[in-house]
C-alpha cells in the first residue's frame, strides 16, 4: 500500500494543475450537458428505460442515488491534487472516454456516470504511462468510491475497451490537437465541437477519413482515429518496455 494511503492519509501534490486538465474538463463537460439535457428529454417522454447496456452500467451512480453535485473541472482538479498525475493521462483518458462512447453509444456519457468513468480512466492511462503509479486504493480514496468499486470500475473499462489501451504517439497528437482546437474556441467564445459530443464541426479530413458519420451516442464516429489508438496492447506495450495491464488492487 502506497506511504500516502496508509494511516488513512494522503498528502496533496504541490505542481498546479497541467492545462491538459483544463481541456479535457471543458471538453467532457460540454459533453455531459448536452447528454443531461437529451436523458431529460427522454425520460419526460416516457422513454429511457432500456438505455443502459452493460460494460457501462457499473459506471452508473447508485439507482434512486442523485448524481454527484461536484462539476468535472473540480473533479479533476481534485484527483490532480493528490495523485499529480502527468499531462498525458487527461489526454489518454480523454481518449478512453471517446473510445467506450462509441463502443456503447446507447450509454451516453452524463451527470449520473462522468465520475466514475473518469476515474477509471485516468487509473488505466496512469498504469499505461507512468513506469511508477498509485495503486486502486489510492485512486478509490481520491476518487471518493470504495477499493472493491474501483477495482470493478476498472475491469468494466477493460472490458468496454476490450482490453486494447495503448495509444500510439500519431493518435495521442491528434486528440491533443483537438482539444487545444476546442480550448481556443471556447477561449474565443464561439463553442465548438467534440470528438464525444453533439453536432460538432469535422476534423480536417486530413487528420481523419471520413470523420462525419454520427453515432447514436452523439458523437462524431472517427473510425480511422479509433482504429489507430486501439491497437493490441501486448504488443505495443511489451515494444514500448511497458507492464502489460493488470488490475492491482490493494492487500
Amino acid at each position: 500500500m502506497d506511504a500516502a494511503v496508509a494511516g488513512g492519509e494522503i498528502s496533496q501534490q504541490t505542481k498546479p494543475p497541467p492545462p491538459e486538465l483544463a481541456m479535457v474538463a471543458r471538453a467532457v463537460q460540454r459533453l455531459v450537458t448536452r447528454n443531461d439535457a437529451v436523458v431529460a428529454v427522454t425520460v419526460s417522454s416516457g422513454g429511457g428505460g432500456g438505455e443502459r447496456e452493460e460494460g457501462m452500467a457499473a459506471f452508473e451512480a447508485a439507482k434512486g442515488a442523485p448524481a454527484p453535485r461536484i462539476g468535472v473541472a473540480q473533479y479533476l482538479e481534485r484527483v490532480h491534487r493528490y495523485a499529480g498525475l502527468e499531462p498525458e493521462c487527461y489526454v489518454v483518458a480523454y481518449a478512453y472516454v471517446d473510445m467506450a462512447a462509441h463502443r456503447r453509444p446507447a450509454a451516453a456519457v452524463a451527470s449520473r456516470n462522468v465520475h466514475r468513468l473518469l476515474l477509471a480512466c485516468l487509473l488505466v492511462a496512469s498504469k499505461v504511462l507512468d513506469d511508477f503509479h498509485h495503486n486502486n486504493a489510492f485512486f478509490a480514496r481520491v476518487g471518493g468510491v470504495s477499493n472493491a468499486e474501483m477495482n470493478k470500475l476498472e475491469l468494466e473499462l477493460l472490458a468496454v475497451l476490450e482490453f486494447e489501451v495503448s495509444v500510439s504517439h500519431r493518435v495521442y497528437e491528434l486528440y491533443r490537437a483537438h482539444l487545444e482546437k476546442e480550448s481556443r474556441r471556447d477561449c474565443g467564445g464561439g463553442g465548438g465541437g467534440l470528438l464525444v459530443g453533439g453536432a460538432a464541426e469535422r476534423p480536417e479530413r486530413s487528420a481523419v477519413d471520413g470523420g462525419d458519420r454520427r453515432t447514436p451516442n452523439g458523437s462524431v464516429a472517427l473510425d480511422w482515429m479509433r482504429s489507430q489508438a486501439m491497437t493490441t496492447t501486448t504488443t505495443t506495450a511489451a515494444a514500448n518496455g511497458v507492464r502489460r495491464h493488470s488490475s492491482s488492487p490493494s492487500r
